[in-house]
């Protein structure tokens, strides 16, 4: 089982220290590279098309998510169209959004990816960690396959698969 522990480090005059404020207020974020789905991929391989680089950025744990989201601008910029809509309930209510396919890769779980029939496309760009943006939200589709815990007081958090 793959296990990823990560600690948000401030430097110090005495070294780098656990900085337990970063996790409280940014969230427990992954670094993630967002790409075609991979029926997608194949069918550009077989036209003998190109297949878009990924965008990569940063993926939100959100356990308040029912469903894994991308954000819809990245997911457009790659050339995947949507498949149907879902209406959704957040923070600015009830409203519709895009359903794409998508596939997620996370550099940090080594042979981790993830190709989703259906991820929300929700607009989540304006939100950014030391200058690279989120573009996905990890919601209990993903984390009901997990162990998830939160330490806020040590301001780490482990994901095992």
């Amino acid at each position: 089982m793959p296990v990823y522990n990560n600690v948000f480090l401030r430097n110090t005059p005495n070294g780098a220290q656990i900085n337990p404020n970063v996790l409280a207020t940014v969230g427990p974020l992954i670094a993630v590279e967002v790409s075609v789905p991979a029926a997608l991929a194949e069918k550009l391989t077989r036209e003998n098309k190109p297949i878009p680089q990924p965008k990569s950025g940063w993926a939100l744990i959100d356990t308040g998510a029912t469903h894994s989201c991308v954000d819809d601008n990245v997911i457009s910029q790659l050339g995947v169209n949507p498949i149907s809509r879902a209406k959704i309930h957040g923070s600015a209510g009830a409203h519709e959004v895009n359903v794409f396919p998508a596939h997620l890769r996370f550099p940090a779980i080594p042979n981790f990816e993830i190709d989703f029939a259906a991820a929300l496309g929700v607009n989540i760009r304006a939100q950014q960690f030391n200058n690279q943006p989120i573009i996905a939200l990890l919601g209990r589709d993903v984390l009901s396959r997990c162990v998830f815990v939160y330490n806020g007081p040590l301001g780490i958090y482990t994901l095992a698969f």
